[in-house]
């Protein structure tokens, strides 16, 4: 905490005397409907040559602030698609600047198709959603999955080569996945993707996917509907209802949202353990899951005046009903030698508390300086009962009961204050996250040991960022400082060699340009990976006879190293990253008894740095009334474990490819077909064995001039997305092949009413905090 204080305080002195020799330009730019105009490039010129003294780009909210060295100079505003406008430097509040459409050049991008979906602005590849198909596509689950870059795997989505992002809605991180099916694609104006955020961000971020909304003009009261309808071997459910009322500078908001799911997986496994003995276990499984949740969230944002503003929010949510029956089958071999058949039926009963979770912030503009203030308390907890029944052929049965029971509590508060400095743009900001966890776990039979552990992390950060644009190009500079310190407590006794305090510095780099009509980026970070709660903790759970879990409070947080280069022409985007990883957490197994009779699963550090190398390359054309976006990927690393006292490379490659496609047909219809594959490769110690992959189709039709719409979807209708991996770990293999219900038939009804969107914009702290938990 003194760190940052001195931090500051340097800081202030090095911009105060600056900020004081300089007169400082600004405004705010909207096109003509009275929206904000983001990006807009702005250039100060010197008279009469014309020279370039310094620049900008305008905000999301379409401001800007530049620094002008003498009177007689001029501001030059131009954007794609606008005409250009020039404005002398005096008065110094240019104020409002509306752009004018150029006809001539938006009439021969349309014929040319110059203008892409997808292009570079700033830091990040933006896809425009507003105006275009994807704003039929249904939900933001359903935008995001056409985006270049971004995959959805399961229930998670990752931006490749560079894992899962966070994901925030106007400023505000998600830390429930189903908010994306909350939002209409209709809604969004367009989604950012950063594939190397700056310092702003935790060190551990190491992609954003940032949604922003379209802005509705107007007062008065507006909902929105929608009711979806799954059924594959099961029957799932969404209903969810949205409102906002907005008055003047008032903006109230609020939702509420219920699920119920039904799900199966089928998976076989077989595992061998080798010490004095060799052990093999061909398992068979089938399990099912349900689960019932209801959440809800109401807010208020509160416009004094254009320079101020602040709201709150509060959600709330309870998972009605979970559970978890499994079934499963195993045959044990010792030395090739039949040693048993053990047959287990288990359940696990899940008993959740309320979710609290509130957010409040400040937005301010004094002068030239913007402060963006925000302050997040969170609250939940869980208690699960276990029960396995094992009947074993050849020796003694057993029944197995457990309980564990964790609570969570966070408390957070992240400041940023921003100013033109030196003809660019400073800011610098701390950010501090106070986190309490408990975490019980109890066996009667004593099968394996009861624990009561407990974990407190206090992490405090200062970071500062520069950027600035020359003529050849814009620079931006930023480092961030994190203090961690981490306690950990067993049976109410602190474990002093598992509590441990770290420091790090983490920078970034980047260098955006324009080559002709090429768009590109090169940029460098420093990135961590903190283990998650769940993995620090030193519980060990039952999982058979044969086989425990915990985790390790001993982890050390990954560090990456990071170089990406970005690139846009026209319709096409790439990317090319070399990354290096140190203290990489990967999941292992380690024998408990020497003749692995017992093994213990867990995570472990790889102490060796290890080289990565992803590519990607997407295509973005319209062509009459289709709109497909090809995607192809490769990423390979370069790791050698020990396995059964041998090396095992894993360096294989994965690749990867989509391929979307959109048609708009007469009548208000709508047809996609979407299709994902990937091949065999390594990702850490796991080697995928068999291609999987997924096609979807989907048929729309609107009606009452989009105000109502029905959707017809067939998911995963070749029944294709399976998995099949092996995992290398020491004395420890393991083989598994899963299955489950994605292939699924949908009906989806939308239906709004004046569905004006929440002018909300807190964007939340300790971010990476809750995302452990």
């Amino acid at each position: 905490m003194r760190f940052i204080k001195v931090f500051l305080f340097v800081l202030t002195g090095i911009i105060l005397p600056v900020s004081l020799s300089a007169q400082t330009v600004s405004g705010k730019l909207i096109d003509e409907n009275s929206q904000p105009l983001p990006y807009a490039n702005v250039v100060l010129l010197s008279l009469p040559d014309s020279a370039f003294v310094n620049g900008t780009i305008s905000g999301e909210d379409g401001s800007f602030t530049l620094e002008s060295t003498s009177e007689n100079q001029i501001v030059k505003i131009s954007s794609i698609g606008y005409r250009t406008v020039y404005k002398p430097v005096s008065p110094a509040n240019i104020g409002i600047v509306q752009l004018e459409s150029d006809a001539q050049l938006l009439n021969e991008v349309v014929v040319n198709g110059n203008l892409p979906v997808t292009r570079m602005k700033g830091d990040a590849m933006v896809t425009n959603v507003e105006n275009s198909v994807l704003s039929k596509a249904g939900s933001a689950n359903d935008v995001l999955t056409k985006i270049p870059g971004i995959t959805k795997k399961q229930d998670a989505f990752e931006v490749f080569g560079k894992g899962t992002p966070l994901i925030y809605i106007n400023g505000r991180k998600l830390h429930d996945l189903s908010e994306l099916e909350q939002l209409n694609s209709d809604e969004i104006k367009n989604v950012q993707v950063i594939r190397n955020p700056g310092s702003r961000y935790d060190a551990t971020v190491k992609a954003v996917v940032r949604i922003q909304t379209v802005k509705r003009q107007g007062d008065g009261f507006g909902f929105n509907l929608r009711s979806s309808y799954y059924q594959s071997k099961n029957t799932d459910l969404i209903e969810q209802a949205n409102f906002n009322y907005r008055h003047d500078n008032l903006d109230i908001f609020g939702s509420i949202y219920y699920n119920q799911m039904e799900s199966w997986q089928d998976f076989s496994m077989k595992l061998e353990e080798r010490g004095t003995k060799v052990w093999n276990h061909d398992m068979k499984s089938n399990g099912e899951f349900y689960s019932k949740m209801l959440n809800g969230n109401v807010g208020f944002n509160y416009q004094l005046n254009d320079n101020h503003a602040f709201g709150m929010k509060y959600k709330a949510g309870k998972t009605l009903n979970e559970e978890n029956p499994l079934s499963k089958e195993t045959d044990i071999n010792v030395d090739n030698v039949f040693y048993d058949n053990i047959k287990v039926n288990s359940c696990d009963y899940y008993h959740y508390d309320p979710d609290h979770e509130l957010n409040a912030y400040y937005n301010g503009q004094f002068g030239d300086m913007n402060l963006d203030f925000n302050a997040d308390y969170l609250q939940n907890g869980k208690r699960s009962n276990s029960v396995f029944q094992e009947t074993s052929q050849t020796s003694e049965s057993r029944d197995v009961h457990s309980a564990n029971r964790v609570k969570n509590r966070l408390v957070a508060g992240k400041l940023t204050l921003s100013l033109p400095l030196g003809g660019g743009a400073f800011a610098v900001g701390s950010e501090v996250t106070y986190t309490h966890r408990n975490d019980d776990y109890l066996n009667e039979e004593n099968y394996v040991p009861s624990s009561f552990s407990k974990i407190e992390e206090l992490n405090a950060a200062g970071y500062a960022e520069y950027n600035h644009s020359f003529p050849w190009g814009d620079w931006s500079l930023g480092l961030r400082y994190e203090h961690v310190k981490f306690d950990y407590y067993e049976d109410g006794r602190h474990i002093d060699e598992q509590s441990r305090t770290f420091d790090n510095f983490f920078p970034n780099i980047s260098f955006s340009t324009q080559l002709g009509k090429v768009q590109a980026q090169l940029s460098y970070t420093a990135k961590t990976q903190r283990p998650t709660y769940s993995e620090l903790s030193n519980n060990v759970f039952y999982s058979d006879r044969f086989t425990l879990q915990k985790g390790n409070p001993a982890l050390r947080p990954t560090i990456i190293h990071d170089l990406t280069l970005s690139a846009a022409w026209r319709f096409l985007q790439m990317s090319l990253s070399y990354s290096q990883t140190k203290d990489w957490i990967l999941n292992w197994g380690e024998l408990v008894n020497e003749d692995a009779s017992l093994t213990m699963l867990s995570q472990r550090n790889w102490d060796k740095s290890v080289p990565m190398f992803a590519t990607f390359l997407s295509a973005t054309p319209k062509i009459g009334c289709w709109s497909p976006m090809l995607g192809v990927g490769m990423q390979k690393q370069w790791l050698v474990v020990n396995y059964f006292k041998e090396s095992k490379n894993l360096d294989n490659p994965i690749f990867t490819a989509s391929f979307n496609n959109t048609w708009e047909l007469p009548l208000d219809f709508m047809v996609s077909l979407d299709s994902y594959i990937q091949s065999p490769g390594a990702t850490q110690n796991i080697y995928f064995e068999k291609p999987n992959g997924y096609v979807n189709v989907s048929l729309r039709k609107s009606f009452l001039n989009d105000a109502l719409s029905v959707e017809l979807r067939g998911n995963d209708i070749f029944n294709t997305n399976k998995i099949s991996y092996s995992m290398y770990s020491g004395d420890y293999y393991l083989y598994q092949k899963s299955v489950w219900d994605r292939q699924e038939f949908v009906v989806t009804i939308r239906y709004k009413l004046n569905a004006a969107k929440s002018k909300y914009k807190g964007t939340g702290a300790g971010d990476s905090q809750k995302s452990r938990m």
